[in-house]
Formats: C-alpha cells, sequence, structure tokens
C-alpha cells in the first residue's frame, strides 16, 4: 500500500511558503502521516538550523524505515529538499540506486555553499560529504555511482568539482535538448535496471517556472510538465521502493504546479497497481 506522508519543512531553505505545501495538498489528498518540526529546535546556526534540520531528519528516517518495514510505499510530499537526507536514509540498502530530479546539484557542503542553506547539501550529505551533524543521519553512505541525476543546470563552480571528484553522473539540461528526451529516458532505465531498489527524489524546481511557478527557486530552462511525465511514464515502478514530491511553494503558484503534483500521485498509484 501507498502510503503519502506529508512534511511540513522550511528550515533547510528559510524561504516563506516552504512549509505550507502539505496544508495546500490537503484539500486534494489524504495524508496518511504528517510531520512538523518542533519549533524549540529552530535555533539559526551554521549552515543554517543545522541542528533542527538534523533532529528533524532523523525523525524522518525512523518514519519511513518503520513504513517500509510494514511493507508500505512511501511517498513523500513537502517542503524543502534537505527532508530527503531523512527520507533517502530511511530507505537506502547498499543495492539502492538513487534518480534525483532537479534543477540543482544539491551537492554542497557546508564548507562550498553560498547560501548555506541545508536544501543545497542533501544529495551530497547522502554521500558521506559535509557536516558530521548531517552526515550521520545515514546508516548507509550512498555511493556516488548509484546516483543518477538528470535535468541539471544549475551548479555552483565548487559544487561542480566535488560532483566530478565524487563521480556523480549528471545529465544536464543543455545534454538533453541536444541529445533528445528519448535518449535520457533510455539512460534511465539502463541506470535502474542495475539496482533491485530505486528512491526517485523529484524536486518541483526541476519543471521549468512557465509550467510550474510554484516552487522555492524558479529556475528558467527546465523540463516542461510533459516531459516530466513522459519520464514518469516511461519508466517501471517494479523496482522503485520510495519517492520524494519536493519544494512546493503554494505562495509563488498559479495552480500549475499543484495540478502537477496531483497527476504524479494519480501517476505513481496508477504505476505501482495500488488504486
Amino acid at each position: 500500500m501507498i502510503k503519502r506522508i506529508g512534511i511540513e519543512f522550511i528550515e533547510g531553505c528559510g524561504i516563506l511558503g516552504a512549509d505550507l505545501s502539505i496544508k495546500s495538498l490537503q484539500d486534494m489528498l489524504v495524508f496518511d502521516e504528517i510531520l512538523s518540526i518542533d519549533p524549540s529546535l529552530q535555533k539559526d546556526e551554521d549552515p543554517l538550523y543545522l541542528s533542527a534540520v538534523s533532529d528533524f531528519c532523523q525523525i524522518i528516517k525512523s518514519t519511513i524505515k518503520r513504513i517500509i518495514s510494514e511493507g508500505h510505499f512511501p511517498l513523500v510530499f513537502g517542503g524543502d529538499h534537505a527532508l530527503a537526507i531523512g527520507s533517502v536514509s530511511g530507505s537506502l540498502t547498499k543495492e539502492t540506486g538513487v534518480l534525483w530530479i532537479d534543477a540543482h546539484g544539491d551537492c554542497n557542503t557546508e564548507l562550498s555553499s553560498i547560501s548555506r542553506r541545508i536544501h543545497g547539501m542533501p544529495l551530497a550529505t547522502l554521500q558521506g560529504h559535509g557536516h558530521r551533524r548531517l552526515t550521520e543521519i545515514n546508516d548507509v553512505v550512498l555511493k556516488s555511482n548509484h546516483i543518477l541525476q538528470i535535468g541539471t543546470h544549475l551548479l555552483d563552480q565548487q559544487e561542480a568539482i566535488q560532483m566530478k571528484e565524487w563521480g556523480v553522473r549528471s545529465i544536464m539540461m543543455d545534454e538533453i535538448r541536444t541529445l533528445g528526451l528519448e535518449w535520457m529516458i533510455q539512460e534511465v532505465k539502463q541506470f535502474m535496471d542495475k539496482y533491485p531498489k530505486i528512491h526517485i527524489s523529484f524536486d518541483c524546481d526541476s519543471v521549468d517556472p512557465s509550467d510550474a511557478p510554484g516552487v522555492n527557486t524558479p529556475c528558467k530552462n527546465g523540463f516542461t510538465q510533459e516531459e516530466i511525465l513522459s519520464i514518469l511514464n516511461a519508466i517501471t515502478f517494479e523496482s522503485v521502493a520510495s519517492m520524494d514530491i519536493v519544494e512546493y511553494n503554494p505562495l509563488t503558484d498559479n495552480g500549475k504546479t499543484k495540478a502537477m503534483i496531483l497527476t504524479i500521485d494519480a501517476l505513481v498509484h496508477h504505476k505501482k497497481g495500488l488504486i
């Protein structure tokens, strides 16, 4: 059974509205569990809200591990992308591959980040790079060659260097535009075939703001909604064990982003055969 988990989370990005995504979706979706951060944890640190994010991601991890152990599929909604430190850690095994759909690399550490905000660090953290308070969350370190990023087109200079050093494969947006969406879909399928379990982390900002304006950090020249749905329709969900849909911000939305999320929710239910 699919379990919808709503995570009200702003501390990883500090952008107004990031924690309102679940309230916005509740008129259309029923959530099995909703997690909210304890306000007493909200202390400003460097990286920003380090303790709050670390402690909350531990709670997220434990929740996801429990849901999977009960035989369910966690479909996580949020909330800024820092929550993936917890959600991926909760589903990660040595055999897991991670498909990361995002305009950003999310491979900064507290030493390379310009913004100091942890929502730009989750993928680095999962690979064991960064502040100890974050890297100690995951029991299993995600191998860099178990990651495929698609749709990336905004990287900080040092972040790009780190990704190359670590061996993270990223299919950049300009590469997709040159070689075509169908080529990229075949690359995704080949990647997914390597692993018995897959976690998909979908950041709404991978979609162009003309099609999905309701995000925390809009990035021009992204996917269209039609392209995202084509990608998700084309891949088999048999090996997909968990998924995130993150960075939805209703304060900047005109209805398009919410509609996309609802469509993806229905698609995942259909692909898992659990409607």
